[in-house]
């Protein structure tokens, strides 16, 4: 295959992955009887599952979200049950977050509901029946997270990270101009 179309095939993928993620967070958000959550309040809540007793520093630096952000929606989902802050009992000055039962339960409804619209969508294709390939795909899948997470740290390790603001970023809806 040349790298031409490598490159058409790559960005395929890239752009059948993020239809695919957008429409599982659309489905299940119609047939789960859960509170919806922002994207930011989403990765917040992602970060604090898998990584209990984190700071807000840590899910702003591991979640690559401004700090501000990471502030308000702490505090949303505190206000909502899901999380709870506690002092370190070793360090006074650190705050620990976690989840709470709440966020367990909303979390196991929402990957019971993601894996089960996959198996659906997986069970209707004809051509996916070898049931190999969903641990291959998983396997590839997995792999290009951790090639493209362990890029990220070596790039910010490299270059420190640096969020886009209103002055660093380029022009667009986005943005917003200063004054």
């Amino acid at each position: 295959m040349n790298e031409g179309a490598t490159d058409d095939v790559h960005t395929q993928l890239a752009e059948v992955i993020v239809d695919v993620a957008r429409e599982i967070q659309l489905r299940a958000t119609q047939i789960t009887p859960v509170v919806p959550l922002t994207p930011t309040q989403g990765q917040v809540m992602r970060y604090v599952h898998k990584n209990p007793g984190c700071s807000a520093s840590d899910i702003a630096d591991g979640a690559r979200l401004q700090r501000a952000n990471v502030s308000t929606a702490l505090r949303e989902l505190r206000a909502r049950g899901y999380l709870t802050s506690l002092r370190d009992e070793h360090d006074g000055r650190a705050i620990r977050i976690t989840a709470t039962a709440l966020a367990d339960a909303t979390i196991a409804k929402l990957t019971e509901s993601w894996a089960d619209l996959i198996r659906r969508a997986w069970e209707a294709s004809p051509e996916l029946q070898d049931p190999r390939i969903p641990e291959t795909v998983l396997s590839a899948l997995c792999a290009v997270r951790t090639e493209l997470t362990a890029d990220r740290d070596a790039d910010r390790a490299r270059t420190g990270y640096v969020p886009a603001t209103s002055a660093t970023a380029p022009p667009g809806e986005d943005s917003v101009p200063p004054g």
